[in-house]
């Protein structure tokens, strides 16, 4: 599953939801609601980074030959 930005939206707003009923119904404290929210948070910007770098391309630029630039005057 990939987790484009339109997935993680639709996660946070399911969990947005369901947190608070289960607050109401007594199922969990709000201090249990607010350590869910964060590990949702962190498990989706966790693979929002990996999904990152597989999608960004393995070219890494060559630096071992750099242009100085001509200064006036030389």
């Amino acid at each position: 599953m990939k987790f484009t930005p339109k997935v993680r939206k639709a996660i946070y707003a399911a969990v947005a939801g369901i947190v608070p009923l289960l607050i109401m119904l007594g199922l969990i404290t709000d201090e249990q609601s607010q350590a869910i929210m964060s590990s949702v948070a962190a498990f989706l910007t966790f693979f929002a980074t990996i999904l990152a770098g597989t999608n960004v391309q393995d070219e890494v630029e060559d630096f071992t030959e750099i242009d100085t630039p001509e200064l006036p005057g030389q």
